[in-house]
């Protein structure tokens, strides 16, 4: 849906809402999204699975985008984001729930829109950031909008946090309104078990998107990205490791940089690498992963969280320290198997294939640091802390 019809519709949806208020009368009614209605995952998809099971009471839509190939996999209610319907139930709803932010996931443009934004304002805004805050330190997209983006989030209701951490960093260098942002755990990792082996002996590797290769030029296959990626899948040593242990590797470009996924799948040579699908379910991918294999993803933390084993394969810290940077001091609060280079990312990968997974000792203190909670309860945390929110 263009911009211009996404505008028009949330003027109809105003001029119309005088006339259409009766309909929404003794209605709690609440939206929830993720990943600009894109993708159907992530902590968004696991609280609001967690709301349609367990409060019936609460009338909970889920905003998706029209082209989204995963549509019709999701249960309950479902609006069309950028709709007349959409912004109608917006400027009714009692909260809404995003893993981004409110325009990307729920309304778009709503709070740039003077006069219309007062529903911006008036609405109970609950953020519950799409992945744990560890190796990215958070930026905008385009540097004009920093200004913007910082004002949006200082608006938000309620922000989740996992550990007081996270909860320093969101208050103090995001300077999110202190008695906003709340400890209760994340959602999606009410989803990860909890002292069981994995299903599998695969090995998720997901990289993390890089943004000076996304929006920067040359070819993609000349980078020191997919180099060094691809001299790690294609080693023969280790490719003869997964052969005789029967190990997979399952490969999942981030959805930010799967245009390039073709270059990729047309260089390897290993049999036991195994390419995931940008619309495949990765919570579950990472349940039944043995292992986990990233540069700086904060998908490590889900693996932290469940207590298995990860390599750090950071083949260009340097620049990503220079582009981008992290809150996890990468020299002095790494943990788990670490490798700079394609050799030594071979060579800590045998290493952690041949002990049977064995998880490095530092990791107990690391999940103590970056962990309030252990124990599956995020979900009833969270929709508890917007129910006292909401009331108070």
């Amino acid at each position: 849906m263009n911009k211009i019809k996404i505008l028009m519709n949330m003027v109809v949806a105003a001029a119309i809402y005088p006339f259409k208020k009766s309909n929404f009368k003794g209605k709690n009614i609440w939206l929830i999204g993720g990943h600009a209605g894109d993708i159907y995952d992530d902590n968004s998809k696991f609280l609001y699975e967690y709301i349609l099971k367990n409060h019936k009471e609460i009338d909970i839509y889920w905003v998706i985008d029209e082209s989204s190939k995963v549509k019709n996999k999701i249960p309950g209610k479902k609006l069309i984001k950028g709709s007349v319907e959409n912004y109608l139930y917006y400027y009714n709803a009692q909260a809404i729930i995003f893993s981004h932010a409110p325009s990307a996931d729920i309304a778009p443009y709503n709070f740039a829109v003077p006069v219309l934004n007062r529903f911006h304002k008036k609405t109970f805004k609950v953020f519950l950031n799409h992945g744990a805050i560890s190796f990215k330190k958070r930026k905008p997209m385009k540097a004009k909008l920093k200004k913007l983006i910082d004002e949006l989030m200082k608006s938000y209701n309620m922000a989740t946090a996992i550990s007081d951490f996270e909860r320093n960093i969101m208050v103090n260098e995001w300077m999110m309104d202190d008695e906003a942002v709340c400890v209760l755990g994340s959602a999606r990792q009410d989803n990860l078990p909890l002292n069981k082996e994995a299903k599998s002996k695969d090995i998720l590797y997901m990289p993390t998107w890089r943004d000076w290769i996304k929006f920067g030029e040359g070819k993609f296959t000349d980078t020191e990205y997919f180099k060094n990626i691809m001299m790690f899948l294609n080693d023969e040593r280790l490719n003869n490791v997964l052969d005789e242990k029967n190990v997979n590797i399952k490969f999942y470009m981030h959805h930010l940089m799967h245009e390039f996924i073709d270059d990729v799948k047309s260089n390897i040579t290993g049999k036991r690498i195994v390419f995931l699908d940008k619309d495949v379910t990765v919570a579950d991918e990472i349940t039944s992963s043995i292992a986990n294999i990233t540069d700086y993803s904060g998908v490590a933390m889900d693996f932290l969280y469940m207590n298995r084993p990860i390599l750090f394969y950071q083949f260009d810290v340097d620049k990503y320290k220079k582009e981008v940077d992290s809150y996890i001091d990468l020299e002095n609060e790494m943990f788990g198997y670490l490798a700079y280079n394609k050799n030594q990312a071979v060579d800590e990968l045998i290493k952690l294939i041949e002990s049977n997974f064995e998880v490095k000792k530092d990791q107990e203190d690391a999940r103590n640091k970056f962990f309030a909670y252990n124990d599956n309860q995020n979900c009833e945390r969270i929709y508890n802390c917007i129910i006292k929110k909401l009331n108070k």
